[in-house]
């Protein structure tokens, strides 16, 4: 009886035993992968490497893994999204909100610090668990270097040109065969800004782009480390009309791709991939034990040997929503102002599936409360138009918006403005220490009707001031939507604060008004390059819309 209860305890603390080894056991790193090179193309769609001819991108998608739908964080600017990428978090974790943050000057500090007060990085790791690995920076974009630590690399430079960018790293990977290189290019948002993203000049950029990828694997190559090293392309945002910073597809879907050693040929990404799984996915290729302030995860499923995630839950393909005529630009719903008696509505769907129903005012549409659209129908007063494409009785697409802002012919144009030469401008200016250049009257709070083609577009800023009339007593909210910053008064008092240096962008604030017509001041500003207003407002039965004409008044 003894021995058998011996050898039961014994079989026991061996099971135990077993299961906390099991539990215990590291991870297995990837075999056959020394080098890893980042390769970030600063504004770079998905929709760029689909319509330019990339062949060495188009390459390494079919000899590697790849999805075209991995996600920015928000704001899809700049200095948020690189962060992100090196970071393994997102903005409330590492506290890089905007393009304005600075290591000492910034609103939400970061959640962790290393000993120099920063966020920790992927350079961080490589400085801290592999001290002896060579590590690089080499970038475009001078403001991609104050988002990590100097002490953490062995290599930083700042290119000052794509052409120059690359040829730095070239040089640094054939002399050094780093264990980590990140480069960044510049260059094609660049091209977003000053010409459009979708323009033949943007997808120029992106085949510029792949051929300079191009240069930097061929470097590898020449440094004998190509069959040991692993690449990661990927961008920090993409881009809508001459901008970005929004919550548009076009701005937040970015390409991910890897490519080379230990990765799958031909492998199409079906698992979500964000922004911040950019550094986790290196750290798990070297080894490296990611912090717990980290909440991005390595895409395994790319790698050789790891099984592709069970999708539970798996990606809706999207159903391009109905294009609402007229279009009114890339920030803001169809439609616009009009004075004229009536307003003409059309609609188109852009699919060869479906129908397009809508609804007339806020409600969005459903099976119940929508009318299927047959041909054009005309608006007296103004409205906004819901639509969606709908399939087998479900709606579809995402919900596409007009607003139709319909004013008497007769009526003067209620709002003023005024407009102001500033210099460096980085924030809005002390209006009341300057004197216009420009001024006038408009209808509607909008920059493009301040700011026409014989006035100056950057460097500039811009106030405008009219009396909204309130029907109805209540509480108000008003939003500014602006590239750069703005702010919102009502009666003298701040409601909504949009300032600073950053893309699209929409704020919000909200207070009391009682009935009766109430002095709402709008100031606005642009640095430079592509540049946006609207303003909104929302109240009891009064649902979110830009603030129409027909509501504003020069006098109180």
């Amino acid at each position: 009886m003894f021995k058998r209860k011996l050898h039961k305890a014994m079989i026991m603390t061996t099971g135990i035993l077993f299961l906390w080894s099991c539990s215990s056991k590291k991870e297995q790193t990837p075999k056959g992968i020394d080098h890893i090179v980042v390769i970030g193309i600063d504004g770079m769609s998905p929709d760029g490497i689909q319509k330019a001819n990339t062949p060495t991108l188009d390459s390494m998608t079919q000899h590697g893994a790849a999805t075209m739908h991995a996600r920015s964080v928000l704001p899809s600017s700049s200095s948020p999204n690189w962060a992100s990428m090196i970071m393994g978090a997102d903005t409330e974790q590492h506290g890089v909100t905007s393009n304005g943050w600075e290591k000492f000057d910034h609103q939400l500090p970061p959640v962790v610090v290393t000993e120099n007060g920063t966020f920790p990085t992927i350079f961080t790791l490589f400085k801290d668990q592999q001290p002896e690995a060579h590590v690089g920076a080499i970038y475009d974009w001078d403001g991609f270097g104050r988002l990590f630590e100097k002490a953490d690399v062995d290599f930083d430079v700042d290119g000052d040109h794509e052409d120059k960018t690359t040829e730095a790293a070239v040089n640094y990977i054939k002399e050094h065969t780093p264990e980590f290189t990140f480069v960044h290019l510049d260059h094609v948002d660049h091209a977003g800004h000053a010409l459009g993203h979708g323009s033949p000049a943007y997808y120029k950029s992106v085949e510029k782009a792949d051929s300079l990828i191009a240069e930097i694997v061929n470097a590898t190559k020449q440094a004998g480390i190509f069959e040991k090293t692993m690449f990661i392309l990927s961008a920090d945002h993409g881009g809508l009309g001459f901008g970005h910073g929004g919550e548009s597809l076009a701005e937040m879907e970015i390409p991910f791709i890897l490519y080379g050693a230990g990765i799958k040929k031909g492998y199409k990404i079906e698992e979500t991939v964000y922004q911040y799984d950019n550094a986790p996915t290196v750290a798990y290729a070297m080894g490296l034990q990611t912090p717990q302030a980290w909440i991005g995860r390595p895409v395994k499923g790319a790698f050789i040997g790891n099984e592709a995630p069970k999708l539970t839950y798996k990606r809706k393909e999207q159903i391009t929503p109905p294009k609402i005529l007229p279009g009114a630009g890339y920030f803001e719903p169809a439609g616009g102002v009009f004075k004229a008696d009536s307003v003409a509505v059309v609609m188109q769907n852009p699919n060869n599936v479906g129908e397009i129903r809508y609804t007339i005012g806020n409600n969005v549409p459903t099976l119940e409360n929508s009318q299927v659209y047959q041909d054009t129908f005309y608006l007296k007063e103004t409205n906004i138009i819901k639509a969606g494409v709908f399939q087998n009785d479900r709606l579809v697409s995402t919900v596409a918006e007009g607003s139709f802002r319909i004013v008497s012919k007769s009526k003067k144009d209620p709002v003023k403005f005024q407009v102001f030469e500033v210099s460096g401008v980085e924030k809005l200016p002390d209006f009341a220490s300057l004197n216009p250049t420009y001024d006038g009257y408009v209808t509607e709070f909008s920059h493009k009707q301040a700011l026409t083609d014989d006035m100056p577009q950057e460097q500039v800023a811009v106030v405008f001031e009219s009396y909204l009339e309130v029907t109805e007593s209540g509480n108000y909210s008003f939003f500014t939507n602006s590239d750069d910053g703005s702010k919102l008064y009502v009666n003298g008092y701040e409601i909504v604060d949009n300032d600073g240096d950053h893309g699209v962008m929409e704020r919000s604030g909200s207070l009391e008004l009682s009935e009766g017509r109430h002095l709402v001041r709008v100031e606005f500003f642009n640095g430079g390059g592509g540049y946006h207003l609207d303003v909104k407002y929302s109240g009891p039965d009064t649902p979110k819309q830009i603030i129409p004409a027909n509501q504003l008044y020069r006098e109180k």
